[in-house]
């Protein structure tokens, strides 16, 4: 098995501000392992994501992945993920498109991959000239109701599925922009999350059962210190 393994290189492009909003603040290991998720998790081939009978096409340089999946891989809450993924896609690394069944992350920052020496390109790369000091002012985007249907047939390397081309989107722009601070409690006391960008939950309102390592939403208490936040 392990002669088979692939050696994956991630090529990697981030502005000051980027790099300031990772490592800065008590929240940065949270950011990166985020990040990194999202990161080793995109496709190098094009190929097709089924959720609840539906099939999600994805491209090369895009993840699909919901805040509740990412809210039980980190142990935190979802409301504390979105606030996370939102800020992500105002700094301009990824534009995230959601919708009833899950979220369609696609990677600005990662320029491609080196598997086994040979580089594979992320055609969804953005290069710094084409934002604004790094970052884009938006959030993520809603997709319709109505996902695309599978039409087109592809042969995806080193499997059998077949992929198809997403058709359609609606935009949803917001003007404000994300500062890479530490996170404060809000004037009532029942918030922490890990930007200060405020955020409409984009499924049921419902919580993940776990708290945030980092601190949760709502009045919850640290499990360590057994502290009222």
């Amino acid at each position: 098995m392990c002669k088979d393994k692939q050696t994956i290189h991630y090529c990697t492009i981030l502005s000051t501000g980027q790099w300031d909003f990772l490592l800065k603040g008590k929240f940065s290991a949270f950011r990166q392992k985020c990040l990194h998720r999202l990161m080793t998790g995109a496709v190098r081939a094009r190929t097709v994501y089924k959720i609840k009978g539906v099939e999600i096409v994805l491209e090369v340089g895009q993840v699909a992945a919901s805040d509740v999946e990412l809210a039980e891989y980190l142990g935190c809450n979802r409301k504390t993920i979105g606030k996370l993924v939102d800020s992500l896609n105002r700094l301009g690394m990824l534009t995230t498109r959601t919708n009833n069944r899950t979220s369609i992350h696609t990677l600005h920052f990662l320029t491609g991959w080196y598997v086994g020496g040979v580089l594979v390109t992320n055609p969804h790369y953005v290069r710094p000239s084409a934002t604004t000091k790094g970052e884009t002012g938006s959030v993520r985007t809603p997709l319709s109701d109505d996902l695309p249907l599978v039409g087109e047939q592809t042969i995806v390397p080193g499997g059998s599925q077949s992929g198809v081309r997403n058709t359609d989107s609606t935009t949803a722009l917001f003007p404000s922009l994300c500062s890479p601070v530490i996170p404060t409690p809000s004037e009532n006391g029942q918030e922490v999350c890990l930007s200060d960008t405020n955020r409409t939950p984009d499924d049921d309102g419902t919580e993940s059962p776990k708290e945030a390592q980092d601190g949760t939403i709502g009045s919850e208490t640290y499990p360590n210190t057994g502290k009222r936040i």
